[in-house]
């Protein structure tokens, strides 16, 4: 399997005539660069939420002007 896919490699190699080989290989990355920042906002985003969640569980009413 190895030498299947070393073989396939060596003839992409020996074979220019694939159009816009590099344009693919840098929209790949820079696609892959935008996911990863997409993740980060997102883990963020989500703290940033849990945060607030816990602070507004955390506190407590002021029973104090309920009329009793």
């Amino acid at each position: 399997m190895l030498q299947k896919a070393r073989n396939f490699a060596t003839r992409l190699h020996e074979d220019e005539s694939g159009p816009n080989t590099v344009e693919w290989v840098l929209l790949i990355i820079v696609a892959l660069v935008i996911l990863a920042a997409i993740y980060l906002f997102v883990q963020w985003a989500i703290g940033e939420v849990d945060n607030a969640q816990t602070n507004f569980q955390g506190a407590t009413p002021d029973a104090s002007g309920l009329g009793t």
